[in-house]
């Protein structure tokens, strides 16, 4: 059984929610409630919960103070919040969930599903977290949170010129020379790469858009530092749109 915290200042969130969980989460227990985030941030360290609901805007601080001035975070989070466009980039870049209100079922179960299975392995929220607070200070965020073996790293987009599939996960190669394995597979981390100017190639591979120089004859690509690679037929165009509308948006 996974104890949860609910943090959220609107009693009818609060109902909503606990009604939710008692029909569709048998394994999760609301132990407790907090209205803000200094209440919040007491209550957190009795209880030591594994979930913490958070809403994003409550009165006397946000669900981010209260995130950024906890001492202990090895529990996972589930931010509740109404459509922000940026904030929830934020969200998807650094791997931590979220749900819109208001809530589907649909969607609370596939959060939970994550958290259980992170709760039940290698779990470390810390780099996660890191990485929301730095993505949350960028209008498109740059640090993107990966899986190496289970646990949880951040990698800067603005050092990644290429991402590779690989049989195991993705390849991520950088433009310092260095390569890293993930677990992640590539087509999983296309729609969040696509906001951040990255586009594929070809079936194995998406580059990074801000680093090319010069598109050549039969698909040739230069990008920084001399490295060079080749899209297929199939990709040429879209690429080429791509890098206009990049080059116009400069």
């Amino acid at each position: 059984m996974l104890k949860a915290l609910i943090v959220d200042d609107e009693i009818a969130s609060v109902r909503t929610l606990e009604l939710l969980l008692s029909q569709f989460a048998k394994d999760i227990e609301v132990v407790d409630v907090a209205r803000s985030s200094i209440e919040a941030l007491s209550k957190v360290e009795l209880i030591k919960p594994d979930i913490v609901f958070l809403d994003i805007e409550m009165p006397g601080g946000s669900g981010f103070d209260f995130l950024e001035n906890c001492s202990s975070r090895d529990f996972d989070v589930i931010f509740i919040t109404a459509f922000e466009y940026y904030a929830v980039k934020a969200f998807k870049f650094s791997a931590i969930d979220y749900l819109l209100k208001p809530i589907e079922v649909e969607e609370l179960e596939s959060a939970l599903a994550r958290v259980s299975k992170r709760r039940y392995s290698n779990f470390d929220g810390r780099k996660r977290y890191y990485a929301l607070f730095e993505n949350l200070k960028e209008i498109l965020p740059s640090k993107l949170v990966v899986n190496i073996q289970n646990k949880s790293e951040f990698i800067d987009l603005k050092d990644v010129y290429c991402f590779e599939e690989s049989q195991k996960g993705t390849i991520v190669l950088r433009s310092n020379g260095e390569s890293l394995s993930i677990d992640n597979r590539l087509k999983d981390l296309e729609e969040i790469l696509d906001t951040k100017n990255f586009v594929r190639i070809n079936s194995k591979q998406v580059i990074n858009l801000t680093l090319v120089k010069h598109i050549g004859k039969a698909g040739s690509i230069d990008l920084d530092k001399g490295i060079k690679l080749t899209a297929s037929s199939e990709y040429i165009n879209e690429l080429i749109d791509q890098l206009e509308v990049f080059v116009k948006q400069k």
